[in-house]
């Protein structure tokens, strides 16, 4: 199964609905060793519902990053804890070249995404076109990348494929895989 990221457009967004399954980019406090710059839980699922609960979490999946350093220091890894909690792991391998502004985390972390009611197609996220996805399969811009745990080492399962180009923050895909044994996540960009 797979569900669909639904993207309303600025004239809906008065009605938006918080959607407490799932949010995008929430900004934290916590500053990124590598680049100064402020970190965000990239993604936050809660995987008890019955939308996401084919997913197989359960609890509430939470994993942080930079995201100035996402697409130069990838993957990047984080650990989670079902209640919520999660740590990132640095060093990353690589670095950006400057930090985000504190303004542009934050207008990241209010962006419109909210979860679709209804399930999409199992390949709905092999959709070139500014398609973002939780489940299924992705579309990779390169080659198939599924990232190998840090821990135990065996190939992570893929959880959300999300579109840079829906956010106009850069082109690309950003892919978010996870190990539930080691509850670890990683975070990978692919673009042409």
């Amino acid at each position: 199964m797979t569900i669909e990221f639904r993207y309303l457009l600025p004239s809906h967004q008065g009605n938006r609905v918080q959607d407490s399954a799932v949010h995008i980019f929430r900004p934290r406090k916590n500053r990124c060793p590598e680049c100064g710059g402020r970190l965000s839980d990239f993604l936050v699922l809660d995987g008890r519902g019955e939308r996401l609960r084919f997913l197989g979490i359960d609890g509430i999946f939470t994993t942080t990053t930079c995201l100035g350093c996402i697409p130069w220091a990838s993957p990047s890894y984080s650990r989670f804890t079902l209640d919520g909690g999660n740590t990132p792991i640095f060093p990353y391998e690589g670095g950006c070249e400057e930090a985000m502004e504190d303004e542009d985390v934050d207008q990241m972390g209010a962006n419109p995404y909210v979860l679709a009611r209804e399930p999409a197609p199992l390949f709905y996220g092999t959709d070139w076109d500014e398609v973002s996805a939780i489940g299924g399969f992705p579309f990779w811009i390169q080659d198939w990348e599924y990232t190998p745990c840090p821990d135990c080492g065996k190939p992570m399962k893929f959880v959300v494929k999300l579109s840079w180009e829906m956010l106009d923050f850069m082109e690309g895909n950003c892919y978010v895989e996870v190990c539930p044994e080691c509850q670890v996540a990683s975070m990978h960009h692919q673009q042409t």
